[in-house]
Formats: structure tokens, C-alpha cells, sequence
């Protein structure tokens, strides 16, 4: 995750205490939450911050009535004001059902030794199970969540083997399989509770506590030579009630904290944000657009307009990439100091077009890509993702500077080198030919430097 785009937790200079300033520099949001009778937990936000999901327990209105441990519920936000909890009953049954997580646009959910993801956009139509091994459905106090990734889940129950009560377990999806559920190990683990894990960033891994014999408090530990650390006390974030579960949301940039002031009982939600200044941009692409992803500092957002706005940190650059079928992928590098509108170029994948790849860099006088190009390759696989039948041309070009001859076969070599990495990814030769124009076909004046290596250049027509 970008440590520019979303909360810093991972700029280490000492690796501890600059952790523990990033928790603290944060402070509680008033969203007009109205508290509600019974308890919330295992909070998350809809990418437009307007919808609430999250569970409750000990609730004579879930499906299963008070014996049902956990449904999922949700509230809505109407001008500013959040709207009293549903209960989300086209995901609900008498089982425990436990919110792991709410990305790119699924609702995730455990149940039983299930996870099943349900499309938000959709009616919550049931995208896909996945099941789960290691762990018995059974367990009266389970709680967990699903990595950004969706590539790791950390839960935590009393399992055979625990070190004390409730210890917190981890699974890894290798080959779209998850594996068997661990146990993280005695580091972390103690003889009294810890639950409610939630890893943040890959490295920090969040649960809740009664080790210290004071309540439930907050803790982190910090994954570091593949071990985890010794757990480090919250301080902020732990408030006079007690913690029950600590999500948090990418795109807001908030915790989303659940404490309750008796016990584990009656736990409501409270929003804390970093103090960073957020700033919006739109973006406006020049073609009709239906669906697409923008990566941001390879962070990714799923956008279907043309135009669209998301809220991101002040005084940053940021490396944007556009994928959208049936067009050239857009890489570009933009400094965004305030709120502003950007225009983005789509070039479309079709006959005629023609596009310069300008993220390209060979070394002085040499068919050889610097380092910091590969990736940019790497989006040529895109044009035959779209379409399978497509076929290219590869034109290399350079100034007029040198031997004629030299030229000529350096710009071929140039392109060859591009036509030799997609056949190596798999690409049919037979899809691209090659071409090398030297200086034949100069777009700019060869005058002075900063024109002429304009004219140093590849290029991809679609044939």
C-alpha cells in the first residue's frame, strides 16, 4: 500500500515508536452516530462512506433470534445523518455470520467454515464460497477479518493447542486454496483473550486484549524477519470503554473502533481520522467508459463513469494508471496540491491506432531497457487480454544524431527487444511485426536535446 495515499503507518526509522505516533495522531470524528441499543461490531464502510455494514450479537431481532451469535446489519447515512440499523436479512440465517471484510465492491462474510462473498452492487448476489480449514463453526466467541489482498485471514477462537482461552490464527491462500489455520505463535499470544485481529498494511496486526487484567484494551504487533514483535499497548485509541473489535477503511482514511462502557456489552461505533488534509479529484476521461480500475501507487479503485472523484492526501505526487477494456492502459505521474479537475487521454485499442510508449528507457546508444521500464511491458499484455485476434506493429525511431546505418538497426533492435518480451509472456510472434525507421520519421525538431530525444522513441500501431 502506498505510504503516501493512505494513513503512514510504515515509514521506519525506529520501528516501534514511529508506529506508536502514527496510532496516536489521530483523533475521534463526530458522524452523528446514533448510539444503538444493542451491540455493533466488525465495522465497514462502503466506498462512498454512506453505508454502515456491521454485526450484532446478543439481538432478539436477528434471524436466529438471541441464539443467532452474529448477523450481519447495516445502517445509511442521509445528510450526514446515519439512519437506525436493518437488519441485512438476504445474507443472514440462524448461523453466525461474521463480517472478515468489505472490498472492491464484495461484502465478506464467515459462516460456519465458509467465506462467501456477496456483490454490494448487485443485491448482494453471491459472488463465489470459499472454504475454510482448521477451525470447528462452533465456536461461541469468533471474530476476525480478511487481509486487503484477500490473500490472508486472521482469526481468532479457542482451538486446540491455544496457548491460553481465545488465540489468534492466520490462513494463506496459495493456488486459490486457503491453507490450514496456524496459530501465530506464543509472541503474541497469551493465556488470556486476544481477539479481533485485523492486519493493516501487510506488517501490523491489530487485536484487542485482557492480558493486562484491566478490561479489554487495544494492542499491536509489528511482522518484521518473518516474526512477529512483542505487543505494544495503544494508547489513543484505547478509550475508557472496553474495545471489541478495530477495522479500518482505505478509502476514508478512518478507524473504525467498536468499544463498549459494560463489559463487552451494549459496544457502539466511533469513528477516528488522521488529521492529514484530504483534497478531491475528479477525473475526466475523453471516452464513454462503463467500467475500469485506477491504480494509485499501486493501489487500486474500481470506477463505471467517465467521470469520477475520490478523495486523496495534500502535497503528494502520485503515479495513476488507468485500465480500461478496449483501451491503451494510461500511466502518468501528477502533483496534486489541491483539489482540481484532471483530464486523461484514453487511446482506444482498434485499427489505425497509434500510440508512443513513452515510459520506455533504453540505456545511451543500446537496445537494453532500464530496470524501471519492465513494468510498463508489462501493459502491452493488456492489448491482447482485450482482444486475441489483435495484431501489432513495433516502430523503433531515433534523432539524427550518428551513423545513418547504426541508427536504422539500433531502432530495429530497440523494438525487437519489446516484440522478444511479449513472446516470452506468452504472446504469439505471429501477432507482431517489427520495424526500424532510425531517423527517418522524426515527430519533433532535431535542434536541440530536448526535442531530439523526443524523436528516440518506440511506438505501437494496431494493425
Amino acid at each position: 500500500m502506498s505510504t503516501r495515499l493512505f494513513f503512514s503507518l510504515f515509514l521506519f526509522l525506529s520501528y516501534s515508536d514511529l508506529i506508536s505516533q502514527s496510532f496516536e495522531n489521530i483523533s475521534l470524528i463526530n458522524n452523528n452516530i446514533v448510539p444503538y441499543s444493542l451491540n455493533e461490531a466488525n465495522a465497514y464502510l462502503s466506498t462512498d462512506g454512506n453505508t454502515l455494514y456491521f454485526n450484532s450479537s446478543n439481538n432478539s431481532n436477528n434471524i436466529g433470534g438471541l441464539a443467532d451469535m452474529n448477523d450481519v446489519w447495516y445502517r445509511n447515512k442521509i445528510n450526514n445523518v446515519w439512519g437506525s440499523p436493518i437488519n441485512l436479512s438476504v445474507v443472514n440465517t440462524s448461523d453466525n455470520e461474521v463480517i472478515i471484510g468489505l472490498y472492491y465492491g464484495s461484502l465478506i462474510i464467515l459462516s460456519n467454515n465458509s467465506i462467501s462473498y456477496y456483490d454490494v452492487n448487485d443485491n448482494f448476489k453471491l459472488i463465489k464460497n470459499e472454504a475454510l480449514d482448521g477451525f470447528s463453526p462452533n465456536y461461541n466467541l469468533l471474530s476476525g477479518s480478511l487481509n486487503k489482498s484477500l490473500d490472508m485471514i486472521f482469526l481468532s477462537f479457542e482451538g486446540y493447542g491455544t496457548y491460553g482461552v481465545e488465540d489468534i490464527y492466520v490462513s494463506k491462500k496459495n493456488n486459490g486454496e486457503w491453507g490450514r489455520l496456524t496459530n501465530i505463535g506464543s509472541i503474541v499470544n497469551s493465556q488470556y483473550q486476544d481477539l479481533s485481529p485485523f492486519l493493516l498494511d501487510g506488517d501490523t496486526l491489530t487485536f484487542i486484549s485482557n492480558r493486562n487484567e484491566v478490561g479489554y484494551e487495544l494492542f499491536y504487533t509489528l511482522f518484521n524477519n518473518n516474526s512477529w514483535s512483542d505487543p505494544i499497548k495503544m494508547n489513543i485509541l484505547n478509550t475508557s470503554k472496553s474495545e471489541v473489535s478495530l477495522t479500518y477503511d482505505y478509502n476514508s482514511n478512518n478507524f473504525l473502533l467498536s468499544a463498549a462502557s459494560d463489559n463487552k456489552t451494549n459496544s457502539d461505533i466511533f469513528f477516528f481520522g488522521n488529521n492529514k488534509a484530504k483534497i478531491n479529484i475528479t477525473f475526466k476521461l475523453n471516452n464513454t467508459v462503463t467500467n475500469g480500475i485506477l491504480y494509485l501507487n499501486s493501489d487500486s479503485v474500481s470506477f463505471n463513469s467517465n467521470v469520477f472523484s475520490l478523495p486523496i492526501e495534500n502535497s503528494d505526487i502520485y503515479e495513476f494508471k488507468f485500465i480500461v477494456d478496449n483501451f491503451f492502459i494510461k500511466d502518468t505521474i501528477i502533483n496534486v496540491n489541491n483539489s482540481k479537475e484532471i483530464s486523461i487521454n484514453l487511446d482506444p485499442i482498434e485499427s489505425g491506432s497509434r500510440v508512443v510508449l513513452k515510459n520506455l528507457i533504453f540505456k545511451q546508444s543500446s537496445s537494453v531497457l532500464v530496470d524501471e521500464s519492465f513494468s510498463y511491458l508489462n501493459n502491452l499484455i493488456h492489448l491482447f487480454n482485450v482482444n486475441s485476434n489483435i495484431t501489432i506493429t513495433i516502430e523503433g525511431h531515433t534523432d539524427n544524431r550518428g551513423d545513418f546505418k547504426s541508427n536504422i538497426k539500433l531502432s530495429k533492435d530497440r523494438a525487437e527487444t519489446i516484440r522478444d518480451f511479449l513472446i516470452l509472456k506468452g504472446i504469439n510472434k505471429s501477432k507482431i511485426k517489427v520495424k526500424g525507421f532510425g531517423p527517418t520519421k522524426p515527430k519533433f525538431s532535431n535542434e536541440s536535446e530536448d526535442s531530439r530525444k523526443l524523436n528516440r522513441r518506440v511506438e505501437i500501431y494496431v494493425n
